[in-house]
């Protein structure tokens, strides 16, 4: 290591992780703060999907129009409490406002697709090409869509425009890829690049494990605020048991990001998209690569030691508790994709909270008015594929070095 300077990071999930070991590599001496073991929060329940031709935002042209039908329908990808409408309505605006203009969508798409392009690339090298290729398999990735179900035509656009040519597959050769699959299913699109995590959490401990054995240093305390000494410039982030102080913080908090900016009058929009998911045995289904249902927006994923069946968006903040009824809808949902599943082999059930902005665009920049302050949080739904590109654009903000990329669309100040 070149000894440049030390650094800090709030948050041990996978942009955390990726960031302290992409800062390590460039000489940096980086200290981890977080309250749960890294890997646990976000990280450890999503789908596990690295999908390197992911570039369609969530928000796009016609939603709105969709969006009564979800929220009426129980059984439906989207939902919203109640109690938390007025909490959450300016952030659905803006969410709603960001795909309503074509242009700006396609323009959200180039700028998801320069994140995600090359994330297998990066994880080898922060990595080692033997454990990213124990980590990551590159199944491909099929998506499927039931008789009069079609891909929105914009969606389309925006592969071509992007270089995405998934190849199209009818009923037949969909049952041969994935036998057992519901008659329901009329086509599908096979994403060949795309792959998965063997297990999210496995992922973030080999990048801890990589992390430490560079001598970084993990903190397991609370983060209780943060402040800053006008003084010296530092911050001064309040822990559990004690004060710690740094020149340079990284806060790559996810969805807890927000509640720690309180303090430094920072507000951004970003908001928690709540999803859940249900594990069987493998033994449950012989499943050969990720599948992502595109009628019911629920995706199965063969991990390395259970099948993760992920889904829904629930508008409802951090703190209530789990939508028990979401365990029984997935278990109902994975049935009907594969009438096979042996659902008396269930394992476990999760809940867990996607950090989201209204674009489908991590927010990654510095904060102008305050020296030292870096941003690292609001993936969404893609998390596991944006972070390693995302830790390198930090690493170069923080460096001080030009980015191989536009990271303008990045930027904090774009709200």
């Amino acid at each position: 290591m070149n000894g440049i300077g030390e650094v800090t990071i709030i948050g041990a999930g996978i942009v955390g992780m990726c960031t302290a070991v992409t800062l390590q590599q460039r000489g940096w001496k980086v200290t981890v703060i977080d309250e749960r073991a890294p890997g646990t929060g976000a990280s450890f329940g999503n789908a596990g999907l690295i999908s390197i031709d992911s570039c369609i935002p969530i928000s796009m042209p016609g939603m709105v129009k969709k969006i009564p039908g979800w929220l009426t329908d129980r059984e439906g990808p989207l939902s919203l409490r109640k109690r938390y409408l007025p909490t959450a309505l300016p952030w659905l605006l803006q969410w709603l406002r960001s795909g309503s203009r074509k242009q700006s969508v396609l323009q959200q798409a180039r700028a998801l697709r320069a994140l995600h392009g090359n994330a297998d690339a990066i994880y080898r090298s922060l990595l080692g090409t033997d454990a990213a290729s124990r980590l990551i398999v590159t199944t491909g990735q099929l998506h499927v869509w039931e008789r009069n179900q079609q891909a929105d035509p914009i969606s389309g656009q925006i592969q071509t425009d992007n270089g995405v040519a998934p190849r199209l597959l009818r009923a037949h050769e969909v049952r041969d890829l994935v036998p057992g699959i519901s008659d329901r299913i009329s086509h599908g699109q096979l994403y060949e690049k795309n792959g998965f995590a063997s297990t999210p959490l496995r992922l973030v401990q080999a990048l801890l494990q990589q992390f430490l054995d560079n001598g970084g240093q993990l903190v397991r305390q609370r983060v209780n605020g943060i402040s800053r000494d006008d003084a010296s410039g530092d911050y001064r982030i309040i822990l559990a048991t004690r004060n710690a102080r740094a020149s340079r913080l990284v806060i790559c908090a996810g969805a807890w990001a927000n509640r720690l900016l309180d303090g430094l009058n920072i507000h951004v929009p970003l908001e928690t998209e709540r999803g859940y998911h249900v594990s069987f045995d493998p033994a449950a289904l012989a499943l050969p690569l990720p599948i992502m249902d595109k009628t019911r927006a629920v995706a199965m994923t063969p991990m390395a030691d259970h099948i993760r069946v992920a889904g829904f968006v629930e508008i409802a903040g951090l703190d209530v508790a789990p939508n028990m009824t979401r365990e029984q809808l997935l278990v109902r949902h994975a049935k009907t994709l594969f009438p096979g599943l042996d659902i008396n082999l269930k394992k476990e059930f999760w809940l867990g909270f996607r950090p989201s902005t209204p674009d489908s665009l991590p927010i990654l920049d510095r904060v102008p008015h305050l020296p030292g302050l870096f941003l690292g949080f609001g993936h969404g739904h893609t998390g596991m594929t944006g972070a390693p590109k995302s830790a390198e654009i930090l690493a170069d903000l923080i460096s001080g070095t030009a980015s191989n990329i536009d990271i303008t669309p990045y930027r904090l100040n774009r709200f």
